[in-house]
């Protein structure tokens, strides 16, 4: 899929998610103001249940007795002879239960002229009993109409989401498993496009790099076939050798990626042997014999460790230090100049290798060591590779409990510091 489609895509389900999320949050809304309705209407009915026992109370004929008699005490009955507060408390308690409403509230009988409250449960709670959207008038009960009973609920917010949590805890566990989702398939469209570009990219230098040894060999072989070429032995000797050389050369190829195949498929098996680490060096070094020769590079080699000898796989550890040696002279082009080194530590063996070539970006050096990662050069493709090299010596040198460090600066060369455990256990 191409980037502009992948990025369309992206755009298209991005604008699509935020629309589910915000249609959901504005449901949760309703439900959250449909919930506070139904409990603000469940208050009207109790508190409407409770007027019409009291006033039930104040017919009584008892009651009316009694009141009687208080009125024959007094000049003038009071909102509280009418309203008894135990009689009141009993009956909102009673049917605020009865509409699963929380136990957790303040009442209070006030008169709304001058504010004074006479009867009720309000313990400092007087402000917010007259803000209150529960103000009840008592004057069917007791005239002039300046009392109101007044209801507070600290709670009700909370008693409402605690009624929807199951619900908004579904939502918001829904919500988050589908923003994770969409995250995860993003990260991994986008993770797939780069390992398809490095992929085709992997393909483009192989066929590359095949196809320059395979191309000179044939041309080389042409050659041989020319009467005038092959009756001439040093004619014959030179082209041969170009087969010769070229052939090796693909072969190496061949080999670095079966290499990498067997590490990562876990079936390649380490074969620990005491080792001399400085003539496996020196060996490395006699195999790079003629292209030191022909590049004109300046070898600087001091091999100081005073105990080279290790336990670990000389043919992996051969192929490691084969790789950054190569790289070395590979990637340096003026007056070449490549220092290798050794020296001992407690539990083992470091060996540098540095030279002055072209360096390494830092901001690409934290990926350097990654399969087929290759550092951008441009246009510039006189000098390829399929980004194994690196990462191969990385695992190698991991897998011996070891480990490699990279040292660069753009311009003025690499230096890698290898470390090498003596790993006796393993002999």
């Amino acid at each position: 899929m191409k980037r502009k489609a992948i990025l369309f895509m992206v755009i298209i389900v991005t604008i699509s998610l935020v629309g589910i999320v915000f249609t959901q949050l504005y449901w949760v809304r309703k439900s959250l103001d449909l919930k506070g309705e139904q409990f603000d209407n469940s208050v009207r009915i109790a508190i409407k249940s409770v007027m019409n026992q009291l006033m039930e109370h104040k017919n009584d004929s008892v009651f009316q007795a009694h009141l009687y008699d208080l009125s024959c005490q007094k000049l003038k009955l009071d909102v509280t002879d009418i309203i008894e507060p135990p009689l009141l408390d009993s009956l909102l308690f009673e049917e605020l239960s009865s509409m699963d409403l929380d136990d957790n509230y303040y009442y209070a009988i006030y008169n709304k002229l001058n504010g004074k409250f006479v009867a009720g449960r309000f313990e400092n709670k007087e402000e917010s009993l007259l803000e209150s959207p529960f103000q009840f008038s008592v004057s069917s009960l007791y005239r002039p109409g300046d009392y109101y009973l007044g209801i507070y609920f600290p709670t009700k917010t909370s008693l409402v989401l605690r009624q929807m949590e199951i619900w908004l805890l579904f939502s918001v566990f829904f919500l988050i498993v589908v923003i994770i989702s969409f995250a995860y398939v993003v990260l991994t469209i986008l993770r797939q496009k780069k390992l398809s570009e490095i992929k085709n990219d992997f393909i483009n230098n192989m066929t590359h790099e095949f196809k320059t040894p395979i191309a000179t060999s044939s041309l080389a072989a042409e050659m041989l076939l020319k009467p005038q070429v092959s009756s001439k032995i040093e004619k014959v000797n030179k082209y041969a050798n170009v087969i010769l050389d070229e052939n090796q050369r693909l072969q190496s190829q061949v080999e670095q990626i079966l290499q990498i195949a067997t590490l990562e498929s876990g079936q390649n098996q380490y074969k620990y042997k005491k080792m001399n680490l400085h003539d496996l060096l020196s060996s490395v070094i006699d195999s790079f014999e003629m292209r030191i020769k022909e590049n004109k590079v300046k070898m600087l080699v001091a091999l100081d460790a005073k105990d080279p000898i290790l336990v670990a796989d000389q043919n992996h550890i051969t192929n490691v230090f084969y790789n950054l040696l190569d790289n070395a002279i590979k990637y340096t082009f003026e007056k070449p100049k490549i220092e290798i080194k050794t020296w001992n530590v407690k539990h083992g063996i470091f060996v540098r290798i540095k030279d002055n070539g072209i360096g390494i970006n830092e901001e690409h050096q934290k990926n350097i060591f990654k399969n087929l990662f290759r550092v951008p050069t441009g246009n510039i493709h006189d000098v390829r590779g399929f980004g194994l090299g690196l990462y191969y010596a990385r695992e190698v040198v991991y897998l011996h409990d070891g480990k490699i460090v990279l040292k660069s600066e753009f311009g003025k060369g690499s230096s890698f510091d290898v470390f090498l455990p003596y790993n006796y256990l393993h002999a």
